[in-house]
Parts: C-alpha cells; sequence; structure tokens
C-alpha cells in the first residue's frame, strides 16, 4: 500500500504579489493611516510597513508620499465619475442623478480619509505645498468640475439655464461641502453619519430644484 503518512507543508518563500495587488495594499495602508487621524503614522516607512511592502518596493511603485496620495485620492473619484454618464432627458432624471452624484461626493468629502487630507492640506500649507494641492486641484476642484460639466450638458438640454450652472454649483457646495468642513476645522463637528449627510442632500436638492430647474409647462 503507498505510504499516505501525512507530511508537513513545505515552507518557502511566500508567493509573489502582482504590481496591481502591492499598489492596492499600499493605498489601503495609505487610507487607514489618514483616516485615523494621528498624521505621524503618515509618513512612507509606515504605510510600507502597515502594507507589509518593503520601502525599496513602495519606492518602485510611487515617487513620493505625494504621489500616493495623488493615487488614493483618484481611486475614490473614479467612482464618483461614472456617476454622471448616464443621458438626462426630463428634470425627474436630473435631480435622481444629482441625488445619487451629492450622496456620493459628501461621503467622500467627509469620511475620515478625506477629512484626514484636507487637515494634512491645512496644516502643511507652507511646507508641503503638494498635499494642499491634491486636496484642491485633484479633488475638491475635480468634483466641482465634474459637476459644472454636467450640469452645462443639462443646461444645453433646456434644464436650467446656461447663467444659472455657477449660481447653482455655489449654491451645492456651500451647503454640502463648505458648512461642513468649516465646522469641521471649528471643532464643532468631528463626523457626519450616512443619514446626516442625506438630510444635507436633500435641503441641497430641494433648494435646487426650486432655484434652477426649469420645468416644462403644463399643456
Amino acid at each position: 500500500m503507498p505510504d499516505i503518512t501525512a507530511r508537513p507543508a513545505k515552507r518557502g518563500r511566500p508567493p509573489l504579489r502582482s504590481r496591481e495587488e502591492q499598489m492596492s495594499l499600499l493605498l489601503d495602508a495609505a487610507a487607514q493611516a489618514l483616516g485615523s487621524g494621528n498624521f505621524a503614522n503618515v509618513t512612507m516607512d509606515a504605510i510600507a510597513r502597515a502594507a507589509g511592502i518593503s520601502k525599496k518596493t513602495v519606492y518602485l511603485l510611487v515617487a513620493s508620499k505625494e504621489e500616493l496620495l495623488s493615487q488614493l485620492v483618484a481611486r475614490d473619484l473614479s467612482t464618483l465619475e461614472l456617476l454622471l454618464e448616464s443621458g438626462i432627458d426630463c428634470a425627474e432624471d436630473l435631480l435622481s442623478e444629482l441625488r445619487m452624484y451629492l450622496t456620493l461626493w459628501a461621503r467622500l468629502t467627509l469620511s475620515p480619509l478625506a477629512l484626514g487630507l484636507y487637515l494634512m492640506a491645512a496644516q502643511g500649507r507652507e511646507n508641503a505645498p503638494g498635499i494642499a494641492r491634491i486636496w484642491y486641484q485633484e479633488g475638491a476642484e475635480r468634483c466641482l468640475s465634474l459637476l459644472r460639466g454636467w450640469l452645462g450638458k443639462a443646461a444645453g438640454k433646456g434644464l436650467l439655464a446656461n447663467e444659472n450652472v455657477e449660481a447653482a454649483i455655489e449654491l451645492i457646495d456651500a451647503l454640502l461641502i463648505s458648512q461642513p468642513l468649516k465646522l469641521f476645522t471649528l471643532g464643532v463637528q468631528q463626523s457626519w453619519s450616512d443619514e446626516q449627510i442625506e438630510q444635507r442632500v436633500e435641503v441641497a436638492i430641494g433648494m435646487f430644484g426650486r432655484c434652477f430647474i426649469q420645468h416644462a409647462p403644463a399643456p
């Protein structure tokens, strides 16, 4: 009879991870470090250890902490960008799509990760201007630009007036993003639940609908 006695498994090197897997682990570790609020841990050494990746390998993946944070912001925004790709033909479609976009936008902007990046940008605006640029140009301004382009298309279909696009963006940004960030900066409120975000979105949607939507005249 063949010998079926169990033999101990051979030890060897752990399986090699692909570049995509390593990058994903690195981004997850950076997100966790930012969301913890302990900015002393937002270093390449600490992030590499948390991801289980050697520092040498980290610098083969990204050239700097700023590049890593830039890719982290881009990963979050990739989901947001997909929301505004469907066509809109009436006011109801516009409000429905806008509600989904604003909800995800607010959740991303008011998440522990984004708030951590915001604080890093504010505190390091003089000695680390690259982080401030990432937060504003690649994060906040990118979200506004997406919304601006989409509302411009809606205006092209007669759902709101072209001259109202910028005013609508300013109203939405003030209600949904700027005011919560002000409260956060002043220490009045440190986090937002999904329910609180949804309430703010409904207020923004209601005011947008009353002030800017051009409904078709009744027959």
